[in-house]
């Protein structure tokens, strides 16, 4: 979710550019974007849920905390993010982007009308692996703003949507505008699936390791999609990892406030060099203090001592980066670097 949101800050130039855009010229150009995001021959995976009920309970583990499944696919109520510990996966969370069009976060749970009951295991690891979902469309939402998981904890969170009591709720799918389907055939925002290897499987374990926070920090509770600065059209990286993201206006009613991700690396700068272990822990377990941080507090919280301390001695291994991200949440222009 953040990382697409990053692209949303020069939309009302885009805008513009589509305005003044033959009619002809736009049409192509949606088309092309439909071309785009319609991709059904992406393989699928031949990965199948299981019924062991460790595999059920490592995939809520996941779902619930590291990979944050539950922080768009519960409440839909933006208002109430405590609501995201106790509700379903039912689906419905708007994401509202403005000339951009509205997406829905789907409904999770087995339910064969409005959930994944029809879908198959190899549409849901297809959809988690690459952003293509079973209907065929690129999900840019899934390709972006979702970590890169293992084999082994894919089938963990396909086992655990399916040991879900079905929950029948309808959820609007949503649509793109004509001026995002244009932009996107314009070349503004560039998307594609995701290709790449899936990353090495590193297991939780009892006492924190670098391999697994590095694993946890770069895929799974993916710290670098928000941490890490890129570029808006690529989404791809365009500065040091875990230097501090793209600074962004904040999605609520303080819209007068930004908010800028800090610079996770042991520089004098970074968080984890002006923290110890013991204090990162302590602040991921206090969860939101901001109630229109994009972060997915209500998840890390519930995080294990020891994945939260591999994530820390993992920041700690990452080159300081001296870049001074200031306030992460400040009043939109009080920040100078």
């Amino acid at each position: 979710m953040a990382r697409w949101r990053k692209a949303l800050k020069g939309v009302g130039v885009a805008v513009g550019v589509v305005a003044l855009a033959g009619g002809g010229a736009v049409a192509w150009a949606a088309s092309a974007a439909d071309a785009t995001l319609s991709r059904p021959e992406e393989p699928l995976p031949a990965l199948v849920a299981s019924r062991d009920p460790a595999v059920i309970a490592r995939g809520e583990y996941l779902a619930r905390g590291p990979a944050h499944c539950a922080i768009c696919h519960t409440g839909s109520d933006r208002d109430h993010p405590e609501e995201v510990a106790k509700t379903p996966f039912r689906g419905g969370l708007a994401f509202e982007m403005g000339p951009l069009g509205t997406r829905y976060a789907p409904n999770l749970t087995p339910d064969p009308e409005t959930g994944i009951g029809r879908w198959t295991d190899a549409q849901l690891a297809r959809t988690l692996r690459t952003g293509v979902t079973p209907s065929g469309e690129l999900s840019i939402f899934m390709t972006y703003s979702v970590g890169y998981l293992s084999d082994d904890d894919i089938v963990a969170i396909l086992s655990y949507l399916r040991s879900l009591e079905p929950v029948r709720h309808e959820v609007p799918k949503g649509e793109w505008s004509v001026v995002a389907r244009s932009l996107m055939g314009f070349g503004a925002f560039r998307v594609a699936p995701r290709r790449a290897p899936p990353p090495v499987h590193v297991p939780p374990a009892e006492q924190p390791t670098v391999e697994r926070g590095r694993y946890l920090a770069e895929h799974a509770a993916f710290c670098a999609g928000c941490h890490t600065p890129s570029d808006p059209a690529t989404f791809q990286a365009s500065g040091p990892a875990f230097s501090g993201g793209n600074v962004e206006p904040s999605h609520g009613k303080d819209s007068d406030f930004e908010y800028a991700p800090p610079n996770l690396t042991s520089a004098p700068s970074g968080y984890v060099g002006r923290v110890d272990e013991d204090a990162f822990v302590q602040r991921m377990r206090a969860g939101r203090t901001h109630l229109t941080s994009i972060m997915p507090w209500e998840c890390y919280a519930i995080m294990t001592d020891a994945d939260l301390k591999s994530i820390y001695r993992f920041l700690r291994s990452v080159p300081p980066a001296t870049k001074d991200t200031g306030p992460p949440y400040r009043k939109i222009g009080s920040f100078a670097p």
